[in-house]
């Protein structure tokens, strides 16, 4: 009798050891599954994504099938590999020969993939004419989505005038087809940097003295993604291309080539209608030749300026602002351009109109235009209040 009971302890014994086993095996079992499971088919869907909402279910479910097991090919990029090839899609192609153009330059690794991701995704209806840059390190499903946004062959970009050095690098900053930082490029103007070319009037000019006022305004076409070196190497050469007869013309007026830019530069800023600016200019022409101030509020306004308001309001006594630029203080032009001026500006600062005028305010019909006076009391005389 005691032999059987042990016996039976035993096998009881066995049979909970075997039932740990089982259940061990079977939590295993789905824990591996699981494992299998998320690495096969939910990770793969999650990077796919939801497809188009016009394909149909049994298409779907059979891009998926073919898509899935090449997860890898299509979320790998090429290289690591900062390098841009630029690509054409010509208008009409289709997904399937685009794929395969692209496969052949070896900016994708399978034309196939490719054109079926597009077609689960619905982009394959959605692809942009037009210049495309696909950098080394894009994936082939960043290349898809990318092909529904076309870069512009050329980028048209205007320089406006009277913007100062900082305005346009940040415009350029922001330019999303350019390849443009403010910081590097306000360094190449401010000549921490080498410049990018041979300029005629850098000679004329204090040595690295800012560039400010030689950034010449008007439309400039540059290639896309074009670097700060690049565009500022265009502006700087159109500026030497049309103000070759300014130094002569400075000569005449006994300035400097800088001081001429620089009297246009204030004349930019202190005018509204493009045809006042001869006779500006010849109220700073007569002010200079009487020694008096120029007392130009654009000048205190470029010394009052920060990153939130590059042309701040006076709202004090100009004359309390301790500042080389501030000319309600300083007699003659300041240190150099406090803005760009246009090319109107500039020519009309070599061809002033000749008068005896010494004052101007703004018009009080807010026209833009203003009143220019001979003496101290018409000035005064001429106040809207």
């Amino acid at each position: 009798m005691p032999k059987n009971r042990n016996r039976h302890k035993s096998q009881k014994s066995f049979l909970s050891k075997l039932a740990i086993i089982i259940r061990a095996c079977t939590v295993f079992a789905v824990v591996i599954s699981l494992v299998y499971v998320w690495h096969k088919v939910i990770k793969p869907a999650s990077i796919l994504g939801p497809p188009a909402e016009t394909l149909p279910i049994w298409k779907t479910n059979l891009l998926r099938a073919q898509l899935m097991p090449s997860i890898a090919i299509l979320n790998d990029a090429k290289t690591n590999s900062n390098v841009i090839t630029e690509f054409v899609v010509v208008s009409g192609e289709n997904a399937k020969t685009i794929s395969e153009r692209l496969a052949t330059q070896g900016i994708v690794p399978d034309a196939n993939l490719l054109t079926q991701y597009m077609i689960y995704k619905g982009i394959d209806s959605r692809i942009q004419s037009g210049y495309f840059q696909f950098s080394g390190d894009m994936n082939t499903i960043q290349i898809a989505h990318s092909l529904t946004s076309s870069i512009p062959s050329e980028i048209n970009f205007y320089v406006w005038p009277g913007w100062r050095r900082e305005q346009l690098a940040q415009s350029l900053a922001r330019h999303p087809h350019l390849s443009v930082d403010s910081d590097t490029f306000l360094a190449f103007i401010n000549r921490d940097l080498q410049l990018p070319g041979q300029y005629d009037f850098i000679n004329q000019i204090p040595p690295e003295t800012p560039l400010e006022g030689y950034l010449y305004p008007g439309n400039y076409i540059f290639s896309p993604k074009a670097s700060e070196s690049e565009i500022l190497n265009q502006i700087l050469t159109t500026f030497d291309n049309n103000t070759s007869y300014l130094q002569d013309q400075a000569i005449l007026h006994n300035l400097t080539l800088h001081e001429l830019v620089t009297l246009a530069s204030i004349v930019q800023r202190e005018l509204v209608i493009d045809d006042e600016a001869p006779k500006i200019a010849s109220v700073f022409f007569n002010r200079l030749s009487l020694g008096m101030p120029l007392a130009a509020d654009a000048t205190t306004q470029y010394a009052l300026a920060n990153s939130n308001n590059w042309w701040p309001q006076l709202s004090i006594d100009p004359r309390l602002v301790e500042s080389p630029y501030n000319t309600y203080v300083i007699i003659g032009l300041p240190p150099g351009p406090i803005c760009n001026p246009s090319a109107n500006t500039l020519e009309s600062v070599t061809k002033p109109e000749h008068s005896d005028l010494l004052y101007f305010r703004a018009a009080c019909d807010n026209s833009g235009r203003h009143n220019f006076s001979y003496t101290y009391e018409q000035h005064l005389a001429a106040n809207c209040n």
